[in-house]
């Protein structure tokens, strides 16, 4: 057999270089010539390919075919998709990373000198870092240092009944051993997780505007920096606002002064001397004013105004997060920070809210816009513009007590001045409204102060019920109120605002009063021995408040309003949405099928696709929802086929296991007697009085044991968990599931 020369002039560089070829007995393998052009080769040498194209053949021994192969990749669906999880894992991983970074304290506190910093030249300036951490990042006045904390909100957050629904629910299905608990497993490891990620949530998170921006420029700088709606644009709307019978607007005028929002307009338009405060306050009013000319009296002539108003809400972000801790003594920064609480309530960012509000009070208290004595000098219109500047800070703080759980920080006993109303000299539908929605406000911090409070928990049974009686006899009468108001200004209301917005807006006013009924019912369960948790008012309140709250929704619908983010922000998450958390509770006990309805009804009428933006905290309320739902739902099937089933071991022993561990919870038991259960209820109890009064208990454990709700009936298990919560943060800026997980 021939044999290939080692060199020739015609032989290719990979020939020159190569070994020389095996014998032909040990050819591992085809020749390249053939390899190359993908044929097949008949392992001789040379080859009958290479002799018929009369070109070398030859085999370089040194590459490795096994390693070329390994090299390949291969680009398939599933390799994708990997690829893409792997993907997202690590923007979640680097996302933490950064966050980790921008939380920790600085190495040194070492202060750059004037001839260091290169920003020195052009004067005092403010260095701003990213919004990604928390708002003290935002400016040095506001930087802290140390480990992030978390946002504490008290026993009447929606957090707190949220997930106390959510443990009842998971020790009752853990008892459950065959195909119903295997069906329910996903919905549960889905409401475990967003309840996980609840308990991590850092106050950064909270605390965060989401569209403010960095900037390394002076205060003044970046004001005069940022973009404002056109000029003219401007002015249309501030002229609506001002003209007669144009209310959906004109209301905005009862917190200033005749002159002062158009001039300080033109002052930030045209003029370098304005204050922060007043470029809030324009923002602010403009934001609103481009929502509600789109919204409530949408004009045939115009198009939208929404971007508009997006332009404004960025301004009004980037100014609140540089505002400074002292900020000036004047009614102006009053209404830059109720402006700014106000907006941020749109966002679902209560705590933020509170931040602006109790600086506002304090502003206020320090004025003594609260005291009738400071307006004895006064003339009329700026002692009503000053007093309705303090109802409204007032309206908005005690909101927030019930909201967070939190103590006021503006006490009625020091209060001399009276509840606004509409004169002769401003009657507007906003002055007879306020009245009632300082008495609203009024309620909602009563029922934090007297029964949700740590020192009214710590109160006997009989003083409970009594307090819970009077705060119900409130209920009452501010429900009087509320129907003479209404009947006062109604056609005032419907002349200016038209009758849909007019019908909406009061029925959303009830669905919070009657929500706030059900959270006074709620406070105090039924005593031991009783069928259910909740009392029959507790539960009547609940589902009055989810039927009122779909005629809110049809009017909304039937309008095509589009004012369902308005009412989540103002009405579910403002006030803690209890109703739903209370008759899931009692679907649970009781398996009533008309609650599950009412609850699914609920469900439908938030979940529509066509309401406008919504914020982060609406949709993940919903989510939970959803979850609480889909787990009532299989609850109540899997346990109604359980009745039906006359035969089969396992379905009764897995029905005997939820009766027994229900009884345990409180509940009322289907393999129990009512004797039974009160000896069960009271053995518990008195376990629980023996633990505290010895002082056994660690801390965790001495907060449950002066809980008084563990000695009236609802089971240890079940107000333990819900009383022993103080750390859990805000349900709607918890992270998702899915997103995280």
């Amino acid at each position: 057999m021939e044999s290939l020369p080692e060199s020739s002039t015609s032989t290719p560089p990979s020939v020159a270089t190569s070994p020389p070829l095996p014998p032909p007995s040990t050819v591992p393998r085809a020749c390249d010539p053939c390899r190359t052009r993908k044929i097949r080769c008949d392992r001789n040498v040379p080859c009958a390919h290479c002799k018929q194209a009369k070109i070398e053949c030859f085999v370089n021994l040194e590459s490795r075919p096994k390693e070329k192969r390994a090299a390949r990749v291969l680009v398939t669906p599933q390799y994708e998709r990997k690829i893409d999880h792997i993907d997202r894992r690590l923007e979640v991983v680097v996302s933490l990373l950064q966050d980790l970074k921008a939380q920790l304290p600085p190495k040194s506190s070492h202060v750059p000198s004037p001839g260091s910093d290169p920003t020195a030249a052009r004067g005092p300036s403010i260095k701003l870092t990213p919004p990604v951490a928390s708002p003290p990042s935002h400016s040095p006045s506001h930087r802290s240092e140390g480990p992030p904390a978390s946002v504490v909100e008290g026993d009447s957050s929606l957090t707190a009944h949220s997930t106390f629904a959510n443990d009842v629910l998971h020790k009752v299905v853990d008892q459950l051993e065959d195909p119903s608990r295997i069906q329910m497993s996903d919905t549960l490891d889905t409401l475990r997780q967003l309840v996980d990620a609840m308990k991590q949530q850092s106050a950064s998170h909270e605390m965060a505007y989401p569209n403010a921006q960095s900037f390394a420029l002076s205060a003044s700088a970046m004001l005069k920096g940022l973009e404002l709606p056109p000029i003219e644009k401007s002015v249309k709307v501030l002229s609506l606002a001002r003209a007669d019978g144009f209310s959906p607007l004109s209301w905005i005028y009862g917190a200033f002064p005749a002159t002062m929002l158009p001039e300080t307009c033109m002052r930030v338009y045209f003029s370098d001397d304005y204050t922060i405060s007043e470029y809030i306050v324009v923002n602010a009013s403009l934001h609103l004013l481009f929502w509600a000319v789109d919204h409530l009296t949408p004009l045939p002539d115009n198009g939208t105004h929404a971007p508009y108003a997006i332009m404004c809400g960025k301004n009004i972000e980037v100014a609140l997060a540089n505002l400074p801790l002292h900020m000036p003594t004047d009614m102006i920064s009053i209404m830059a920070l109720i402006s700014g609480a106000m907006y941020v309530i749109e966002l679902s960012k209560p705590s933020l809210a509170w931040i602006l509000t109790s600086k506002a009070s304090e502003l206020c208290q320090t004025l003594g816009y609260h005291r009738i004595d400071t307006y004895r000098s006064e003339d009329p219109e700026s002692a009503q513009t000053k007093q309705f500047l303090f109802w409204a800070v007032y309206t908005i703080s005690q909101g927030l007590c019930l909201r967070l759980g939190r103590c006021s920080t503006i006490q009625d006993y020091d209060i001399t001045i009276p509840y606004p109303f509409s004169t002769e000299l401003h009657r507007r539908p906003i002055y007879g409204y306020s009245t009632l929605w300082v008495r609203a406000a009024k309620l909602q911090a009563e029922i934090y102060e007297r029964l949700y409070c740590p020192n009214a928990i710590a109160q006997p049974d009989n003083v409970r019920r009594s307090r819970l009686h009077a705060l119900v006899r409130s209920s009452d009468e501010l429900e009087a109120l509320a129907a003479s108001t209404f009947d006062e200004f109604e056609e005032l209301c419907r002349e200016a605002a038209g009758d849909a917005i007019t019908r909406f807006f009061n029925t959303a006013d009830k669905v919070m009063r009657l929500s706030m009924l059900c959270t006074i019912h709620r406070a105090v369960p039924n005593p031991p021995g009783s069928p259910t948790t909740f009392s029959d008012e507790c539960i009547a309140a609940a589902r009055a408040t989810l039927n009122e709250h779909h005629a809110c929704m049809d009017i909304n619908d039937a309008a095509n309003l589009g004012l369902l983010a308005t009412y989540m922000n103002w009405t579910i998450l403002f006030c803690p949405f209890v109703p739903f958390i209370t008759l899931f509770v009692n679907v649970i006990e009781t398996l009533d099928r008309h609650d599950l309805s009412l609850l699914r009804a609920f469900l439908a009428s938030i979940s529509s696709s066509e309401q406008g933006p919504e914020t982060e905290a609406i949709v993940k309320t919903r989510r939970l929802f959803q979850v609480l739902y889909n787990v009532a739902l299989h609850y109540v099937e899997n346990t109604g086929r359980g009745k039906e089933t006359t035969s089969g071991s396992s379905t009764q022993v897995e029905q005997d296991g939820i009766d027994a561990y229900l009884a345990t919870l409180g509940f009322s038991a289907q393999g129990m007697t009512d004797t039974q259960q009160q000896q069960q209820q009271q053995q518990q109890q008195q376990q629980s009085r023996e633990a505290y009064m010895a002082g056994e208990a660690d801390e965790s454990q001495t907060t449950r044991g002066v809980n008084p709700m563990l000695w009236m009936g609802s089971g240890a298990q079940l107000e333990d968990w819900f009383y022993s919560n103080q750390q859990m943060t805000d349900l709607e800026f918890a992270w998702d599931a899915d997103e995280r997980f």
